[in-house]
């Protein structure tokens, strides 16, 4: 994953066995000639591979992502501690334009064509999520994007596994490249002014040290506390590159050591950095402490004796074939992600089969073959040119070229992006020019005629905007006092008594509110929705959540003070697939399992309670189905036989009780699943913004519908 540095950059380390006595501050004391350590680029092909074979074949990650960022920083620290031990100035603009110049072209290349393959083959669903990654990922902003961006319960396409979701792991290491080259000038400062008469490794060591302990304690604590975001956060991976940078400070000394220990060592971290993936759970577990295993284990490979015997672990390590590899590595590590994404997206398969998986690595081998070939060493050769010598000073033609490189990169990358975006901005405006004879909705006649030409609505770039919220944060004498009530919103006229309707649940409840609430405020009363997400109300099931348990207690006291006229909840529970001992959705449809016990308290208050039947579910994204299906909707549309008990419970329930008016059902299966088939689109508007949420766009098409079949039910004027 890492860029290697240049190839004068790597021959910092002593090639032969003898025991290094010199320092980083004592290069020329030596009588070693240095090498290029060829062992490491075959660790850094292994790290790929790693990282490759376990995501194509095992869903799983291997830790040799951690290997890359500790790699990352040795390679940085050696080259530029060295140049300061000489006496030389630390780079700093001159070093960040370096490692952009190498780092951008390839980068910019899988961009562009991750953002062509999206557009064409990724649902619209999808697109302003990979617009935004695309710009995080262009600008070393990745690991942020997806931090920030963690799944909730109102997220869309939480499971659908992003095609630049792995340039986290670089927009980390860009960020330390502009980091660590500061760390080592302060560094340096501190030692000339301070500390000139000792080593400066010890003065960057110490800084490096710091830096180590401080962020693997923060590291161990986000980790156990907010795993999913201390995954991506670049403060809890600064020990990693801490590790690397201390690493090649101390090199001499280590290589001091007894070579028998060395190779002992080397052995076992290289026997640790091949099986750590397969005995550590790295997605759930990185990186906190364990994140130590890999990176201590690489360290243990990079201190091994460099002389390539097969008695060291650089003997494997320098085989032509993985050190090929490793110049490659790089553009492995770019192309084989978005590559498994597409497939497994076309293909409609969880997992790549080994031939497939081999075919993958075999391609994304190639495409970085190309890549490197054809873009990254033509952009590396175009900076040492010496064309322009005569008018520029060679320096300054190579800082003019290295910036040359970043810019065309990053703004050649952002044109697709941004015909993307203008796409998706044409459509947006398009579908603002409809009139209301585009989109009926539920208010589609039999001879409604739909234009071929009109987009179905709401558009699936839109998504986020379809949930119903539709009054304003309870208030006043309605504001929940108990804290334990997270989401509450109100409407109407209140005129100081108690609300008409509230609605009471979790988001099946909400989807309806907009429905719901314009019907109560064109009869001028007034309404409140108190809801938790996934939290069924009377839901013993639900309550193994302490968040919906504090809920539906709270809840329950609040409304049953309320008092309202009507309480409107959803009484029964669908589901979309079958279970293990094959029952069809329909079959398994019931009612809320404690749903009696709790509406009584409302019933005592003097409430009216409309039990509603839960909408069917979807094993699929609508939207998504519909975008693919263009032309052939009917592939997306259910059978209500299917999704549905062939009873309703909710009428089941009431013939066992005897609440006479005071408790009522509501059915709406008949405005979705029309003569028994649940339409994925209805006058030209999607029924669901998910697999089980019904869209805003076409519940406001229907409140007229939602009005009659309620005042049906409850006998309400």
């Amino acid at each position: 994953m890492i860029r290697e540095e240049s190839a004068e950059d790597h021959f910092l380390f002593p090639t032969k066995a003898q025991p290094v006595t010199h320092t980083l501050d004592q290069p020329r004391k030596t009588t070693e000639r240095a090498g290029f350590r060829v062992d490491l680029q075959g660790l850094r092909a292994l790290a790929v591979l790693l990282v490759m074979c376990y995501h194509i074949w095992f869903s799983r990650v291997s830790g040799g992502v951690d290997i890359f960022l500790m790699l990352s920083a040795f390679f940085l620290t050696s080259s530029t501690a060295r140049r300061i031990a000489r006496g030389q100035r630390p780079p700093l603009l001159d070093g960040w334009l370096h490692r952009f110049s190498r780092l951008i072209p390839q980068a910019a290349v899988v961009i562009i064509g991750v953002v062509i393959a999206a557009w064409i083959i990724l649902p619209s669903t999808r697109w302003l999520e990979l617009i935004d990654q695309s710009n995080a990922s262009l600008f070393y902003w990745q690991n942020w994007y997806l931090s920030n961006h963690q799944v909730d319960y109102y997220a869309f396409n939480t499971a659908a596994a992003s095609p630049l979701q792995h340039f986290w792991s670089l927009s980390v290491q860009g960020q330390i490249f502009i980091i660590w080259p500061l760390v080592l000038a302060g560094s340096a400062l501190v030692w000339k002014k301070f500390f000139s008469r000792r080593s400066f490794a010890l003065v960057a060591g110490s800084a490096f040290g710091a830096i180590f302990v401080g962020s693997l304690a923060y590291s161990i604590h986000i980790t156990a506390t907010n795993q999913q975001v201390a995954y991506f956060h670049t403060g809890a991976r600064l020990w990693e590159f801490a590790l690397g940078s201390l690493l090649a400070l101390a090199l001499p000394w280590l290589s001091t050591l007894p070579e028998k220990i060395r190779r002992i060592g080397g052995w076992a971290g290289l026997v640790t950095v091949i099986g750590s993936g397969a005995v550590l759970d790295v997605q759930g577990q990185f990186p906190g402490f364990m994140a130590l295993v890999p990176t201590v284990a690489a360290a243990l490979v990079i201190a091994a004796p460099a002389p390539r015997s097969w008695a060291n672990p650089s003997g494997l390590l320098s085989l032509p074939p993985l050190v090929k590899l490793g110049d490659l590595s790089y553009g492995m590590y770019l192309w084989h992600w978005p590559m498994l994404v597409f497939y497994l997206e076309v293909s409609g398969n969880e997992k790549a089969s080994f031939l497939a998986g081999a075919i993958l690595i075999a391609a994304s081998i190639g495409a970085s073959w190309c890549t490197t070939k054809f873009i990254e060493k033509p952009a590396i050769a175009w900076q040492a040119s010496p064309s322009f010598s005569r008018l520029i000073p060679q320096a300054g033609f190579k800082l003019i070229a290295q910036f040359a490189v970043v810019a065309l990169g990053i703004g050649v990358a952002s044109l697709p992006v941004l015909a993307w975006e203008n796409n998706v901005e044409h459509r947006r405006a398009l579908a603002a020019a409809q009139t209301d004879t585009d989109n009926p909705g539920a208010n589609a006649t039999e001879d409604w005629d739909p234009s071929p030409a009109a987009l179905t609505l709401p558009l699936a770039t839109e998504l986020d905007s379809e949930w119903q919220t539709p009054g304003i944060a309870c208030e006043g004498p309605n504001a929940p006092e108990d804290k334990r009530i997270h989401f509450c919103e109100q409407g109407g006229d209140f005129d100081g008594g108690a609300p008409d309707l509230v609605l009471l649940g979790d988001s099946h409840m909400q989807h309806w509110s907009a429905a719901a609430s314009a019907m109560i405020e064109e009869a001028g009363g007034s309404w409140i929705l108190v809801y938790e997400p996934g939290c069924r109300y009377g839901s013993d099931a639900d309550r193994v959540d302490e968040t919906c348990s504090d809920f539906q207690d709270a809840a329950q006291d609040y409304v049953a003070d309320l008092a309202p006229q009507m309480v409107l909840t959803t009484a029964s529970k669908t589901v979309a697939a079958p279970d293990a001992m094959l029952r069809s959705p329909g079959e398994q449809e019931t009612l809320v399992d404690n749903y009696a016990e709790m509406i009584q308290p409302l019933l005592d208050a003097g409430s009216r309670v409309i039990a509603m039947r839960d909408t069917p579910r979807y094993t699929y994204s609508i939207p998504e189905c519909v975008d693919s299906n263009k032309g052939e909707l009917d592939n997306c549309d259910g059978s209500a036989g299917y999704a549905l008990n062939s009873v309703n419970p909710v009428e089941q329930f009431l013939d066992s009780k005897d609440y006479g008016n005071q408790v009522v059902s509501l059915d709406m299966t008949g405005l979705l699943c029309p003569d028994g088939v649940c339409k994925a689109v209805i006058g030209n508007v999607l029924t669901y913004l998910d697999d089980s949420h019904l869209s805003k766009t076409f519940v406001l098409s229907a409140k007229r519908q939602f009005a009659t079949s309620f005042k049906e039910a409850t006998n309400w004027e």
